[in-house]
């Protein structure tokens, strides 16, 4: 064997070789995150150690995958109830009841009604019992799949008598937003276990630039509009045609 063979074989050795590490490193490179999986996996840090949260994320997760999948988001209206009632444990005289949960949409205008302001969403929960809550701790985790913005939030707005109000408003910016809601609710006689519930919003974004929302539409001035003359009649402010000749 010649020292030019020996010395191609090397070679060819030498290429084999790169071409397979290169082979096993790219097996080895995880894929890039989608801003998707990135959101999900910062709601999975922020739930923490706590179970309930973590089933919480995970209702969110696997239905912000099959929004996106099934592209079937910007399709709910302003309010939008959540997918289907949560089985609450504890709740009132029977043993398992249902608690409704809904999202209202922020809106423009003054007359917003129990909606907040534009890009962001109002969670609130019905238990079915009668009476005051007492005390709540319940959670809502969202994901706007849109934007990619998420958060885990306490409903801990009050009433005017500094009662539980079992809702929330949050900043979520527009677009399609899936969101789980559970938690306790205290009442006098109950405690009330409520059991993660899944739903879909769309959000609205800003209002148009240079346009007040708060602004009230312009009204007529009294005594300022005359009224349109009659056929056949002419305006007597009107300024004299000219003679035909």
């Amino acid at each position: 064997m010649t020292v030019r063979t020996i010395a191609r074989l090397a070679a060819t050795a030498a290429a084999l070789g790169i071409a397979t590490a290169a082979t096993f490193a790219g097996a080895d490179a995880e894929p890039a995150k989608s801003p998707l999986d990135t959101a999900i996996d910062q709601l999975t840090a922020a739930a923490g150690p706590d179970p309930a949260a973590h089933v919480g994320v995970e209702s969110v997760a696997k239905a912000a995958h099959l929004i996106t999948a099934a592209r079937i988001d910007h399709i709910a209206g302003g309010f939008a109830p959540f997918a289907y009632q949560a089985p609450t444990i504890g709740c009132g005289d029977n043993f398992v009841t249902l608690t409704a949960a809904s999202g209202v949409s922020g809106q423009p205008g003054p007359a917003r009604g129990i909606a907040g302001g534009p890009s962001t969403l109002r969670f609130h929960a019905t238990p079915a019992v009668t009476g005051f809550p007492i005390a709540a701790g319940l959670t809502v985790a969202w994901l706007n799949v849109s934007n990619g913005h998420s958060g885990i939030a306490p409903l801990d707005d009050q009433t005017d008598y500094h009662l539980p109000g079992l809702s929330k408003t949050v900043e979520t910016g527009a677009g399609t937003v899936v969101a789980s809601m559970w938690g306790t609710i205290n009442y006098p006689a109950s405690l009330c276990v409520m059991t993660p519930t899944v739903g879909m919003f769309t959000v609205t974004d800003d209002p148009v630039p240079g346009l007040d929302p708060n602004a009230a539409p312009a009204q007529p001035i009294p005594g300022n509009t005359a009224p349109a003359p009659r056929s056949g009649t002419s305006d007597p402010t009107a300024a004299p045609s000219p003679a035909i000749r």
